[in-house]
């Protein structure tokens, strides 16, 4: 496909085709980068002079040479632009400001008063200024503000379709959010934000396609083609937390869903159904080696690998990424999940790599602003209308 437009416009793209080649690839030499990108050495050298200016790309020492002048390394400054992502959970919005590798600079917690739609877009107000000004700095250096949720999003209007826990249809939350910020505003599923921060830095950064499984207050799943999430026709891909666990149970499938089970809450919920009402806590159990603890996480760990399979067999990614909450339970659940899927996929599985982080689902709402930094094939964000 050939890209067509003004100066101005190929320039722009140049500047993020640079950007994210050092994203993906580190440290480079205009030689190497020029190589990478199949740019010309002077358009190299011309965007790269202009990044430098801006404080965005530094020079590194020069590197070792066989002879001649010794080319020096180029890296992204990563400090040069925040970005705010915040996290809706059902009585507070969790926030963090980043730098533009979703390194946490600030954090915060503001109460929701209600659930409504106002009030929520209050709170991400208050919360963003209150990261800014414990960093004595004002949104000039901001990129824009990700807000991250559970539900149905049209992340091309950010429009939240349904959220059931908050009683929300048709919102224009990022509507709502930019007129009290005038800061683009990006919404997503929580778990596709997740994924496009592996995307981004995570995980995924090498790999053009691949499997995001989220195991938190409920189990979501992400898709990842091409470099670009796939959020379906009806902004609902992934959604398998309502996917019947058991075959069998066809009638009871609300009891015995995947959110039910086999998410942090079920999992915990058939811990002390199993142990009764004195049960330990479970991840000091299985960190402590309790046989019980062992033998429960290990049947959920392979319940899940084996479900796992036929969602890698179907799509075939090049990597298999597992996050959130529930992988605090540790190798008593992970391990038993990754021999199940070594054990059942068609030929040999693609690697599977678990995010131990705790802080996934933050970095993942901050990933949604700076994306667009780096990827313009991304959803544009909403931004306040300016009166003409």
């Amino acid at each position: 496909m050939t890209l067509k437009g003004d100066q101005s416009t190929t320039r722009a793209l140049n500047r993020r085709l640079i950007l994210n080649c050092l994203r993906r690839e580190g440290s480079l030499s205009r030689v190497e980068i020029a190589a990478k990108t199949g740019l010309s050495p002077a358009a190299v050298t011309g965007v790269t002079a202009e990044l430098i200016n801006e404080g965005m790309l530094v020079e590194g020492k020069g590197m070792q040479s066989t002879g001649g002048r010794k080319p020096i390394p180029l890296n992204i400054d990563y400090r040069q632009r925040w970005s705010i992502g915040f996290k809706l959970t059902h009585d507070k919005v969790e926030g963090t400001l980043t730098d533009l590798s979703t390194q946490p600079i600030g954090t915060c917690e503001i109460p929701l008063s209600s659930h409504d739609p106002a009030a929520v877009a209050a709170a991400v107000e208050d919360g963003a200024s209150m990261l800014l000004r414990e960093q004595k700095s004002n949104s000039g250096k901001l990129v824009g503000i990700g807000v991250a949720m559970p539900g149905l999003i049209d992340v091309d209007r950010g429009v939240c379709l349904e959220f059931h826990d908050f009683g929300w249809v048709n919102v224009p939350i990022a509507e709502l959010i930019a007129a009290r910020t005038s800061v683009p505003v990006w919404v997503d599923n929580d778990v596709n934000a997740f994924a496009i921060a592996q995307q981004l830095f995570g995980y995924g950064r090498t790999r053009g396609s691949a499997l995001v499984l989220v195991i938190s207050t409920g189990v979501g799943a992400a898709l990842v083609f091409n470099g670009q999430i796939h959020r379906g026709a009806r902004f609902a891909a992934g959604e398998i937390g309502f996917l019947r666990s058991d075959k069998d149970s066809w009638a009871t499938s609300d009891r015995l869903s995947w959110n039910r089970r086999l998410s942090e809450p079920g999992i915990i919920r058939g811990w002390r159904e199993l142990r009764g009402p004195e049960a330990p806590d479970l991840q000091e159990a299985a960190a402590n080696g309790d046989p019980l603890a062992t033998i429960y996480l290990g049947k959920i760990g392979r319940e899940i690998g084996e479900r796992l399979v036929s969602m890698i067999d179907l799509v075939d990614p090049a990597v298999v990424i597992v996050g959130g909450e529930a992988v605090r339970f540790g190798r008593a659940l992970v391990d038993p999940l990754a021999r199940a899927v070594r054990e059942n996929s068609f030929g040999t599985p693609p690697p599977l790599e678990v995010d131990w982080g705790n802080n996934v689902w933050l970095r993942g709402a901050s990933a949604l602003a700076i994306q667009k930094f780096f990827d313009f094939e991304s959803a544009a964000g909403y931004q306040r209308k300016l009166a003409s």
